[in-house]
């Protein structure tokens, strides 16, 4: 079974996540600080990382799991308000796989999440 990371704490992304996780057959693990990722990436296939949540350092996590051999062949793909395009940019430099708004994630997680799984 395919494994997600999310670094998500907003309830309306959460619920869309695992119920689509849950129709694909996917694994979802929800991260509440920066100190649970690490124990939740063994055979994790993808990270959906809320680039603006504040409790994660979301580019220097990015950094770091992309800098690790051990974890940076696993797809990262952030989210973030669609104005605020120089973090857009700035986690693009830091390794980020993918970023998208909140308007394009939300419409675009069923084929996010089949990806990862199919």
């Amino acid at each position: 079974m395919a494994k997600i990371t999310a670094i998500v704490n907003d309830l309306i992304f959460m619920t869309k996540i695992r119920n689509t996780a849950e129709y694909f057959g996917l694994s979802v693990a929800f991260v509440g600080n920066e100190g649970q990722v690490d124990h939740y990436l063994k055979d994790c296939e993808l990270i959906v990382i809320d680039l603006e949540n504040d409790f994660v350092d979301s580019l220097g996590l990015i950094e770091r799991l992309k800098k690790d051999p051990g974890t940076s062949s696993i797809k990262l793909i952030g989210y973030m308000s669609h104005v605020n395009t120089p973090l857009r940019a700035q986690a693009l430099v830091s390794g980020c796989d993918g970023v998208l708004s909140r308007f394009e994630f939300n419409s675009s997680v069923r084929e996010i999440l089949q990806a990862a799984c199919c």
